[in-house]
């Protein structure tokens, strides 16, 4: 009965050990946000460029030695930039609606990657689509409120997100009248 016992305990042990072990996977996270020297095109005046920072203007008119906004009307995000193409809204981008200017940004997601999240936070003064791989995202028209969207069709590899932002047409001066754009997209995978 004594060895009985013991062989179907080393049975069960010999089972035990034939059960692969599997690998628990591990929970990466990065950041992208708006920062100056992101790639733009305007179509309407075929140019392109890089992105600087939104000052001065009404709304953002004081920055830090980082160059973040420290004083104005704009909504802040913590570790990004308001930019825009130009340091200010020139007098044909203020008296009537201008755009869209196209900021480009590629984003790169580790090959390993599985179960691929992301969520981004974004405004834009004053309008804004969104789009990562071709996909609609989202879209605002209020530069005061900072939208949320959660971002499915990120993949492994290279992702490519297009901003289109618009400005209409504001006051006389153009400082009074800025366009810019702010974001900040939380990427989330497993390996």
């Amino acid at each position: 009965m004594r060895v009985a016992r013991l062989l179907s305990l080393a049975g069960a042990m010999l089972v035990l050990v034939a059960v692969p072990s599997v690998a628990s996977a591990s929970s990466q996270t990065f950041w992208r946000a708006s920062a100056p020297r992101q790639l733009w095109v305007d179509p309407g005046a075929g140019t392109a460029g890089l992105s600087v920072l939104s000052v001065p203007n009404i709304g953002c008119n004081a920055v830090d030695p980082a160059g973040f906004c420290t004083a104005g009307i704009y909504p802040s995000l913590r570790g990004a930039h308001w930019i825009w193409k130009t340091h200010r809204t020139v007098m044909a981008q203020n008296t009537s609606p201008y755009g869209p200017v196209i900021f480009v940004r590629r984003i790169d997601v580790p090959r390993r990657a599985e179960s691929v999240h992301g969520r981004i936070r974004i405004t834009a003064d004053n309008s804004f689509r969104l789009f990562v791989n071709g996909t609609t995202i989202g879209s605002g028209n209020d530069w005061r409120f900072i939208r949320t969207f959660q971002v499915g069709s990120l993949h492994p590899g290279a992702n490519w997100m297009v901003v289109k932002v618009k400005n209409f047409a504001g006051p006389a001066a153009p400082f009074e009248n800025p366009a810019a754009l702010i974001y900040k997209l939380r990427v989330r995978y497993s390996t």
